[in-house]
């Protein structure tokens, strides 16, 4: 998943780990030097999250 200011603009990335209570939630670490942790995010593109904005997934490449 990526969020920031847009589409040329991806600051921040998290990898999806399914719904729990209804909510979608992610693994990610909030900045450099951070701890990882699980936490919910908003699963409508364009909306806000923090400071950014969810810009969108996509899954991996099969390889």
């Amino acid at each position: 998943m990526f969020f920031g200011g847009g589409p040329a603009e991806v600051t921040h990335v998290g990898i999806f780990l399914g719904i729990q209570n209804g909510q979608e939630m992610m693994v990610d670490a909030p900045h450099v030097g951070a701890y990882v942790r699980v936490e919910p995010f908003p699963a409508t593109v364009g909306a806000r999250w923090g400071s950014e904005f969810y810009l969108g997934a996509s899954t991996p490449a099969a390889g």
